[in-house]
């Protein structure tokens, strides 16, 4: 499989995600091979991205394009199979959006299976930016323009929607995961056809460390059969320094999980482990009301028991279990999920 991934390429944890997710295969037996286009585009270093950003439009996109299609040739010439090209969809430079209207070209020459965007929480972008101390120029203009939480959502969401576009225009999937989430997601992504995704709700705000575990314990489960995006991989910043930073921060929240995640995915699989307290969670059920609009598949693991407005209007009949036995049960027995291809696992000691 080929991967398009995009996302920020400033102050984002995803080089490190990146090698997470190469060394998670090697330890399966499988080779996953990285191209960065940036690197590509500032031949490692030795030209300024400032620069490229700086140019003419025509000499930006004939840049872009040149290697765009050298990397293509590569992974046409070696016959790789599970590649991941990083690349970014948008550079904010000047305060502008570059944008990396690439898509006919990436089709044509590198051919990707899937799009996913890497997120990380704005305020740990925010703060990497801040104590950058870097001799590149292009961080230390970045970190002298002085980003807002607002400038790096509305980076971060240009970056979704752009690569949404290309994924239409292409015919090809498009996923929004976060750096946090554990490298099986995306190794999945890369190396799996069209796996089962999935989106984990549950109730953030109320949880007893018990119910948590339980929670916890459902979605490392469901990793065996399905790419699982849990909300909880990207974490709301607590100190807000201002009511704008917090309404803002909130806003995009929502955004996010309603659309970058629910959006997007195969199905939903709803966790509330609780009999009796908390009631259901509001924006549980916001997410399994924008599911159902989307024509999302639903699931509930729900030991309260079964309710007439829970079957009726959130949860397709068959798919309400009371313990999380019984749902897998049914994934594997009446929906046919089987688990993911086990692929040999070296044992750590051989890790170097």
């Amino acid at each position: 499989m080929k991967i398009l991934v995009t996302g920020m390429i400033s102050c984002m944890d995803d080089a490190t995600y990146l090698d997470k997710v190469v060394e998670h295969g090697r330890r399966r037996g499988r080779q996953i091979h990285v191209f960065d286009a940036v690197n590509e585009f500032t031949k490692q270093g030795r030209k300024p991205l400032e620069r490229l950003l700086g140019t003419t439009d025509y000499v930006f996109e004939l840049t872009r394009e040149r290697e765009y299609e050298k990397i293509g040739f590569l992974i046409q010439k070696n016959k790789l199979e599970d590649v991941i090209v990083r690349a970014p969809a948008t550079i904010e430079w000047n305060r502008i959006n570059r944008k990396f209207k690439d898509s006919r070209i990436i089709k044509e020459f590198i051919n990707p299976d899937c799009i996913v965007t890497l997120i990380e929480a704005e305020w740990a972008i925010k703060k990497r930016i801040e104590s950058m101390d870097e001799n590149d120029p292009f961080l230390r203009a970045l970190k002298a323009r002085k980003h807002t939480l607002y400038d790096i959502l509305s980076w971060m969401n240009e970056e979704v929607s752009l690569s949404e576009d290309w994924a239409k225009t292409m015919g090809i999937p498009h996923y929004v995961i976060s750096v946090n989430e554990p490298a099986h997601a995306l190794y999945t992504l890369t190396v799996q056809p069209n796996p089962w995704v999935v989106y984990a709700s549950y109730s953030m705000t109320y949880a007893t460390p018990d119910k948590r575990l339980i929670v916890n314990e459902v979605i490392d489960k469901l990793r065996d059969y399905a790419v699982v995006i849990d909300p909880q991989t990207v974490e709301i910043g607590g100190d807000f320094e201002s009511d704008i930073d917090r309404e803002v921060i909130y806003a995009y929240t929502v955004h996010r999980d309603l659309h970058w995640y629910v959006g997007k995915v195969h199905a939903v699989v709803a966790i509330h482990p609780y009999p009796e307290r908390p009631p259901l969670s509001a924006g549980m059920m916001d997410e399994l009301g924008h599911a159902r609009d989307y024509l999302k598949t639903r699931y509930m693991i729900f030991p309260k028991g079964f309710s007439p407005f829970t079957t009726d209007s959130y949860i397709e009949k068959g798919h309400l279990f009371e313990n999380p036995e019984d749902f897998f049960a049914h994934i594997e027995k009446i929906d046919g999920r089987g688990k993911f291809e086990s692929f040999h696992l070296e044992p750590e000691s051989n890790l170097s």
